[in-house]
């Protein structure tokens, strides 16, 4: 039944503990290039639904300092293999096997400068910050290149998500 298999498709981090993101995936453990926090998180996930030929996922803040209602991609990455049950820690700049979005890092470094076609941790100024994690399943692998755009991803994957699994955390400031 679908209504079951998105029941049971979960996504897990060691990252994300009693509702916080822990620090050194953001700007507070120092670990930035150019400003952008770069060690991403690991995580791992079971209870795919049946059909899945591969993952995406997306990492936000709604809470970004641009201004409410304006989000903050962290991380965009698709087509990570079906087999996959989960990505290590900095999965993002060591793993070739799938492709990654512009992040709105992109406003700082420029939309051409590759560190922000990958993960970019929580970095938030002015308060803590909640964020969310969606991992989708899909039916079929993207038709995506590195580098592509948030509205390419959502395009992408419309009508092929069998299931999405989400976590959220908040990240401090300061």
């Amino acid at each position: 039944m679908e209504g079951e298999n998105e029941m049971s498709f979960k996504v897990y981090s060691e990252a994300f503990r009693d509702g916080k993101i822990l620090e050194k995936y953001g700007a507070k453990s120092g670990n930035c290039e150019e400003g952008i926090p770069q060690l991403s998180f690991p995580l791992s996930w079971e209870g795919a639904p049946e059909g899945t030929k591969s993952f995406a996922l997306v990492f936000i803040d709604y809470d970004n300092c641009i201004g409410e209602g304006i989000i903050w991609l962290h991380w965009l990455a698709a087509n990570i293999p079906a087999f996959y049950t989960g990505l290590a820690e900095d999965a993002s700049r060591m793993d070739q096997s799938f492709v990654q979005g512009r992040t709105t890092f992109g406003c700082s470094v420029g939309y051409e400068n590759k560190l922000c076609w990958r993960y970019g941790g929580p970095a938030p100024e002015d308060r803590p910050h909640e964020y969310e994690l969606a991992l989708y399943a899909l039916s079929e692998a993207v038709d995506l290149a590195d580098g592509y755009y948030y509205n390419e991803f959502r395009k992408a994957i419309e009508g092929k998500v069998l299931g999405v699994a989400e976590l959220k955390g908040v990240y401090p400031n300061g």
